[in-house]
């Protein structure tokens, strides 16, 4: 199980880690732009349009979601995670591959196969927190067909998570009274990073697993 930090132990962690060519040069230059519908503030190579070299921010609204630092255009070291304002629920190391900190995830569930009493557990997580899992959750679409219930019934999300941390199946269950609707979601529609995951660990081994992310579909509303 993971662990939180104290506030004073994290934060050293944080600026300790921090690489030295963290500042802006004279061959890079910063600008905003979208990752996904978010707004960014981005450092980027001169020499190289589009490759990303400094500084990150991600912004929903006026606050920050994610920061950290790319080098040559790939995520490095660590990375913070907002869920609230000022609020951090992960930091993730790109360059060890390895979760720092991380909050759990509300009304979540997980499974592994051949737990015994004792055993030592690790659950898996999304690498970004709500943030990653958020692009997953709106690929869920309502069905085209009026539900036997009339009041919210419980929609499950479920990811099923190889030893090494990567997403091999995704599906979405309704539960309406005595039917269950099933769906696939088509992998071909997800991204490199919606596909990464910090894998469950069982007796300090990397092992498969399934996360369940529960919630409620209203069909009145066609939301969940």
């Amino acid at each position: 199980m993971i662990k939180p930090l104290s506030i004073t132990s994290l934060l050293f962690l944080l600026v300790s880690s921090l690489p030295t060519h963290a500042q802006k040069s004279d061959s890079t230059h910063t600008h905003y732009a979208f990752y996904r519908g978010f707004s960014t503030h981005e450092t980027e190579l001169k020499s190289k349009k589009g490759i990303k070299n400094g500084e990150y921010k991600i912004f929903n609204g006026h606050s920050i979601t994610a920061k950290g630092l790319y080098k040559n255009d790939e995520r490095i070291g660590l990375w913070e995670f907002y869920k609230n304002k000022d609020s951090i629920e992960q930091v993730y190391n790109y360059t060890t591959k390895k979760v720092v900190y991380s909050q759990p995830f509300a009304n979540a569930k997980f499974y592994l196969d051949s737990l015994k009493e004792g055993d030592r557990i690790v659950y898996p997580t999304k690498i970004g927190g709500s943030f990653g899992i958020y692009f997953l959750l709106r690929l869920f679409r309502p069905p085209n067909h009026p539900l036997k219930s009339a009041i919210p019934c419980p929609l499950l999300y479920i990811f099923s998570i190889d030893e090494s941390g990567k997403l091999i199946r995704y599906q979405t269950k309704i539960e309406d009274g005595s039917s269950v609707i099933l769906d696939e979601i088509p992998l071909e529609k997800l991204r490199a990073e919606d596909f990464e995951f910090s894998p469950a660990k069982l007796n300090g081994r990397q092992v498969a697993s399934t996360l369940v992310i529960e919630a409620l579909f209203d069909p009145s509303k066609r939301r969940y």
